[in-house]
């Protein structure tokens, strides 16, 4: 009974340090404390392992994703958990401790055990200030921060990896293995009424899109200048993968297209793939009722669709408990986790990374129910992914090229991408 009451004490205190505002145990502040002897003492008290967690998502919203991990067996048995979140992303001075904290504890061999982060979207959610804990996930992993997690995998009986995105999983993997397991994903593609078909077939490259004779094609290439991109960075050399001529060039492009398209044709949905709708500043559109749509995806330039990877999990290389981390991972990639549980449904943006999202064997609890026309559709664009980004300083560079004006065009492509080499550079 003591032990069932100390459980509880636990639990209720795990509570107070997750929901956002609350007061410190002892007035410690957030951004004093330490992750590993908080857990230490969570210990003492209930005599269970303590997995460490700094979760770091789009929607943080405490409730939701307890709900979801207080479900991972093995939770309140072998284990319990000390969750930390980042505050939203406009207290940026409590954010900004805490990261810097956070990471002094990781440099020094300690931190948390598992990290749950999210990567948002400039020029939809996130400017150009708004920076993840993670800013380079892909150094993060040759800087050996996380661990290794092939031997994991293997022999996790629970997880059909060949059912998740292939592309967007591999953007995860370095030479030492897979050290980063992506969670969701979205991409960027224009939507039309379903009596619409365009005569041409995609994939095909960018620069094909902004010369098609057809003015939707044209209209559906004006997104995001980073995913038409696609490859931002060279990290073995820490550098941009592109040159400044390059990227002047493109923005002239996009700019020069889009006078080329109709008035009638300009009001266009350019939207992303999200929580069973896809959305615009305008309007949600639901995939799951009777209405059929066509869409035509944003082609990158080397003839595919990017992907930009919007929440992943991964453990500390000097995690104290990376077995019991990882039951959390691999209850996370559970089909029917990612398609009902609360923690992707309101914490996270994008689609799961399970490609059977949306198909007919869809929970009816799921917010990405969709009718079998868009579900085919959706798929299409999926199968077109040849490049995976976790959104970054880089993205966030690139989007602030100005395009109007040609004298501003010049200007401000030359300022990001030095901004760009300083960026990467430092990392």
């Amino acid at each position: 009974m003591k032990r069932k009451i100390a459980l509880l004490m636990a639990l209720l205190c795990l509570t107070i340090v997750f929901l956002p505002g609350c007061k410190e145990d002892k007035g410690q502040s957030s951004s004093r404390r330490d992750t590993q002897k908080t857990a230490d003492k969570m210990e003492e008290t209930t005599g269970l392992k303590t997995v460490s967690i700094l979760v770091d998502l789009a929607d943080g919203m405490a409730e939701e994703i307890t709900k979801t991990l207080n479900k991972v067996p093995g939770f309140g048995e072998d284990f319990i958990y000390q969750i930390e979140v980042l505050p939203p992303l406009f207290q940026k001075q409590d954010r900004d401790n805490i990261m810097t904290r956070v990471r002094t504890e990781i440099m020094a061999g300690k931190g948390p055990d598992l990290f749950l982060c999210s990567h948002r979207l400039y020029g939809y959610d996130a400017g150009s200030d708004d920076m993840p804990f993670f800013k380079f996930p892909i150094q993060a992993m040759s800087n050996r921060i996380f661990l290794p997690l092939d031997d994991y995998i293997e022999k996790a009986e629970g997880i059909d990896w060949d059912s998740m995105q292939p592309v967007v999983m591999e953007a995860g993997r370095n030479q030492e293995g897979q050290q980063i397991v992506p969670l969701s994903y979205t991409f960027e593609t224009a939507i039309f009424d379903g009596s619409y078909t365009p005569e041409a077939k995609f994939p095909m490259t960018w620069q094909q899109m902004t010369e098609d004779p057809d003015p939707n094609i044209r209209a559906a290439s004006n997104g995001h200048m980073y995913n038409i991109i696609g490859t931002l960075a060279d990290y073995s050399k820490d550098a941009p993968a592109f040159t400044e001529e390059e990227l002047l060039g493109w923005v002239t492009k996009h700019y020069d297209t889009w006078q080329t398209v109709p008035e009638e044709n300009r009001d266009v949905h350019h939207i992303l793939m999200d929580q069973g709708y896809l959305s615009d500043y305008a309007e949600d559109i639901s995939l799951g009722g009777k209405e059929e749509y066509t869409m035509i995806p944003l082609c990158n330039i080397s003839g595919g669709v990017t992907a930009s990877i919007t929440t992943f999990a991964a453990i500390n290389r000097n995690a104290r408990y990376p077995d019991e981390a990882f039951k959390v991972i691999e209850y996370l990639l559970d089909p029917e986790v990612q398609q009902t549980s609360t923690l992707f449904q309101f914490c996270t943006q994008g689609l799961p990374v399970y490609t059977g999202t949306g198909n007919s064997d869809t929970s009816s609890g799921s917010r990405w129910q969709m009718n079998e026309a868009n579900y085919k559709a959706v798929t299409e664009i999926q199968e077109m992914i040849n490049v995976a980004n976790f959104p970054g300083p880089v993205d966030a560079s690139v989007w602030g090229v100005m395009w109007y004006d040609e004298e501003e065009r010049k200007k401000s492509a030359h300022e990001q991408y030095v901004l760009i080499e300083m960026l990467l550079a430092e990392s």
